[in-house]
């Protein structure tokens, strides 16, 4: 069971600002403050302590990560089927990728102000930074896992809906997704006579969170590169940096 104590008398060693600030600017209710503190520590703030692996585990945000990550879409599936009665799974598929990528989670987290909020250790401060892309969203999905714990889905689900409303409002309808690859399929025919082909670059990390880098070449020449946690996203983010390229 986590610690329920008061804000003010908890020591947050670590913490570039007061946790307390954070759950006041997102009107979040929360008492249990080490599933909050484990949400916004990235593993490596512990590696300058002798602890033993679970303890690690309990107190950095990898397992609430995984929690709040599976409340995230299944909110937006529930979002979705409700909202759009006359969408087929294909469509509800299209938009509900779009709206947990982590591209989306990115701009979301950095509209909470998250990176002004999380912990890590000193080598990784000093190298990609508590603002790091891929922190920030582990980060939100872990904050989503902690509301879950203490409040329950529907509390949780009602948060990750408000705090996702400017996302949800850009890509309300299937119409307003845009379908890079298509699009960089149809000027590549137009302009060069061909078609763009991806090759994969490289995939690395553990099997259920694997990132994969994914270049798009015309005719032999390197064209964008994308990343992603799956090859399509992957692809999408490489035919966008594509796009951006040819347009210039």
């Amino acid at each position: 069971m986590p610690v329920k104590a008061s804000w003010e008398t908890v020591s947050e060693e670590g913490f570039p600002r007061p946790l307390s600030n954070l759950l006041k600017s997102l009107d979040l209710d929360l008492q249990y403050r080490s599933t909050v503190q484990a949400a916004l520590t990235h593993p490596s703030f512990w590696g300058e302590y002798a602890i033993p692996e679970e303890k690690r585990l309990a107190r950095s945000y990898e397992r609430l990560e995984f929690l709040g990550d599976s409340v995230i879409s299944l909110t937006i599936c529930s979002y979705l089927f409700h909202k759009h009665p006359a969408y087929d799974q294909g469509k509800l598929s299209k938009l509900k990728g779009h709206l947990v990528s982590k591209d989306t989670l990115y701009k979301v987290s950095c509209a909470l102000g998250l990176g002004d909020y999380i912990r890590v250790g000193k080598g990784v401060l000093h190298g990609a930074g508590r603002t790091h892309a891929a922190f920030l969203v582990d980060c939100f999905e872990a904050l989503v896992g902690a509301v879950y714990l203490e409040k329950g889905f529907d509390y949780a689900s009602r948060f990750v809906l408000e705090a996702m409303k400017t996302a949800i409002m850009k890509a309300d309808t299937i119409e307003a997704i845009a379908d890079f690859k298509t699009e960089l399929q149809e000027i590549v025919q137009k302009k060069f006579k061909t078609l763009p082909q991806y090759k994969l670059v490289s995939q690395k990390g553990p099997e259920h969170r694997k990132q994969f880098t994914v270049a798009v070449c015309v005719d032999n020449r390197e064209m964008g590169r994308g990343q992603g946690t799956s090859k399509k996203e992957a692809e999408t983010n490489a035919a966008q940096a594509a796009l951006h390229q040819i347009m210039d």
